[in-house]
């Protein structure tokens, strides 16, 4: 399995949403891969669901702050074919492989 794409995007994809962990979340921070999944998770309680789908607007602004790292991690996946959710405590890549 293969991933093309942009290699300078596509790390700060993952730096984004690693920041993203450290600074809103808790330990342990984990970055697993399975297939063409990439899971970025933390000990934290996780975003609750009604503002799963708002963490990505550009600046949104929840009880932990505001940013761009959230839209621009949205913006890099599906430039990639793929796209991006959050699951409570983990976010979740989903990106198109050949």
């Amino acid at each position: 399995m293969t991933l093309r794409g942009d290699a300078r995007l596509l790390r700060r994809m993952i730096r984004n949403l690693l920041e993203n962990a450290r600074r809103h979340g808790a330990p342990p921070v984990t970055l697993t891969v399975r297939g063409n999944r990439l899971f970025v998770c933390d000990g934290g309680i996780g975003v609750p669901e009604a503002d799963r789908e708002r963490v990505f607007g550009p600046f949104y602004r929840g009880a932990r702050g505001s940013g761009l790292g959230l839209s621009i991690v949205r913006q890099i996946a599906r430039r990639h074919g793929g796209d991006v959710r959050c699951e409570g405590n983990c976010f979740v890549v989903s990106l198109r492989v050949t």
